[in-house]
């Protein structure tokens, strides 16, 4: 059932498109309600949600960059609605590799051509600019962060009620994919200047700038190997920028998480462990 706000229940699950079908179809099955999440490496966005859209309740894109082209989303998006009328459908889009004026003028204009046409819409943001500015037209935020802290701040810029979404690298430990959520972790962790003063991390996100987390991603795929400056920022990055620990301490974060957003996507690679999935049926928040 689609909730008070427009999303169902307060938790769902980020899926990539970089499984095989029968691996995604699986696990769409044991979550129903889901986003399916944007890499140029992986599988098109649409292209996975069509494949599992029967099997969820709820489905959202999580985000689609609008130098994907603002027109090609809606008529994808439009396409996948049609063919799976039972499902409900949310969209979400960024910025992408777009960055400053260009970045904000490109997300606001799309996002206005667009509110009339969807019935949910999201924009992901991270900074202050750009959360003011969709605050004001969307349904919805999708925040790139994990810790309470983080998200009181950022919330602050909010110009009126909508629904808030917290969407994290997510896992419980110990885990066979530590390393997948630290890259996680170590891509969302600078995606806004102001964000980075305010908190200090300045000599971090300088290092990690340097990064072209594509190719990073694209290694780690095929070698197994990050960037040794995600391995040195390992624990200030998995505690900051995840939602993640012992089964307790990963309820607890989930419930302070609750107390200030509306809605938690559990993000990558939380996914990816089929016990992890199986969990969220005894999690109490």
């Amino acid at each position: 059932m689609v909730g008070e706000k427009g999303l169902p229940d307060v938790l769902s699950v980020n899926v990539n498109g970089d499984l095989d079908d029968e691996s995604l179809i699986r696990r769409a099955e044991k979550c129903e309600v889901v986003w399916v999440g944007y890499n140029p490496n992986f599988k098109d966005p649409f292209r996975v949600a069509d494949l599992i859209a029967d099997h969820v309740r709820f489905l959202g894109f999580g985000v689609v960059p609008v130098d994907y082209d603002c027109f090609r989303i809606l008529e994808n998006f439009r396409e996948v609605v049609r063919r799976h009328r039972d499902t409900v459908f949310a969209l979400g889009i960024g910025a992408g590799s777009l960055r400053g004026n260009e970045g904000l003028r490109r997300v606001t204009d799309c996002l206005k051509f667009l509110r009339n046409r969807i019935d949910l819409l999201f924009c992901g943001c991270s900074g202050p600019l750009i959360t003011k500015m969709a605050s004001k037209i969307a349904d919805g935020i999708l925040f790139n962060y994990a810790h309470p802290d983080h998200l009181r701040w950022i919330l602050q810029f909010v110009e009126r009620d909508i629904i808030k979404v917290a969407y994290a690298p997510s896992l419980i430990l110990p885990s066979d994919f530590e390393r997948d959520l630290l890259l996680a972790c170590a891509i969302v962790a600078c995606s806004s200047k102001s964000f980075a003063k305010a908190f200090g991390y300045d000599k971090i996100c300088e290092e990690l700038s340097k990064i072209n987390f594509v190719e990073a991603i694209r290694d780690y795929k095929r070698f197994g190997v990050i960037p040794s400056a995600v391995e040195k920022y390992r624990d200030v990055l998995i505690e900051k920028f995840s939602i993640s620990g012992k089964f307790d301490e990963f309820v607890e974060r989930l419930r302070e998480i609750l107390k200030i957003c509306d809605h938690v996507v559990l993000g990558d690679p939380f996914f990816r462990d089929l016990k992890q999935i199986e969990m969220l049926k005894s999690l109490e928040i």
